[in-house]
């Protein structure tokens, strides 16, 4: 399982972000100060670390420039949150070694996209999150009813062992939770895993086509609500 490492001496920003990483299903440890994050980077790293601005022993960008300066701490990408909307502090936040940067007042979706962005070196994923219900598969005349994984603006991800061959079109309908609105798409397999792993069950990997703008907005909005715990859903 991945993992996250919070620098971050405001009890109240490490709850909030805990609350969202916990619920996207990675590991979270937490540091109150810059030199508790690099004793616990010695001991252990992690696959990001997300940095606030306030650090009582250490300026936000020296931090980041001891960890990226480090042969061993340098491997874990960074995400700087910051009240500073000053491009030049922003180059040299990147300069010190920063990935990724989120602005605050903080958006959820830049935040997840940015974390993202991190967690998979840089290959950029839609919005995500783990949730679980029932959807309706349909190839021809044959149906099938199974259960999502987790659910994404642009697609799905459905755990089964007997997971139908990359590029089959299938047609996909499906409630969200909470939404009286039905959904169908026309989709397409992309992607299949023959067995479990730590992050993920055997399963298939199903893109929606030809999906409007607008909708995809409202999944957007509604996974936002979902990972800031606007929305339960109970499985």
């Amino acid at each position: 399982m991945k993992w996250v490492l919070i620098v971050e001496s405001s009890e109240i920003d490490r709850e909030y972000l805990a609350r969202i990483i916990e619920r996207l299903g990675y590991k979270l440890f937490s540091a109150k100060s810059g030199e508790e994050a690099l004793h616990f980077m010695n001991q252990s790293l992690p696959n990001t670390l997300i940095m606030g601005e306030r650090i009582p022993d250490y300026d936000p960008l020296e931090l980041g420039r001891t960890i990226k300066e480090d042969r061993i701490l340098s491997s874990p990408p960074m995400l700087l949150m910051t009240s500073n909307t000053d491009q030049f502090f922003h180059e040299k936040a990147r300069q010190a070694g920063f990935a990724e940067i989120v602005q605050r007042p903080m958006s959820i979706r830049k935040f997840f996209t940015s974390l993202e962005m991190c967690l998979s070196n840089n290959r950029r994923l839609c919005i995500r999150a783990p949730m679980s219900f029932t959807v309706l598969l349909k190839q021809g005349i044959d149906k099938l009813s199974m259960n999502t994984h987790n659910f994404g603006e642009k697609g799905m991800y459905i755990p089964t062992t007997d997971p139908l061959p990359v590029r089959t079109e299938v047609n996909l309908e499906f409630k969200l939770p909470g939404l009286r609105n039905d959904f169908s798409f026309r989709s397409q397999i992309v992607h299949t895993q023959e067995s479990d792993t730590d992050e993920f069950p055997a399963g298939m990997g199903i893109k929606f086509l030809d999906v409007k703008p607008a909708i995809e907005t409202v999944f957007g909005i509604y996974m936002e609500n979902f990972l800031a715990k606007r929305i339960t859903i109970t499985a």
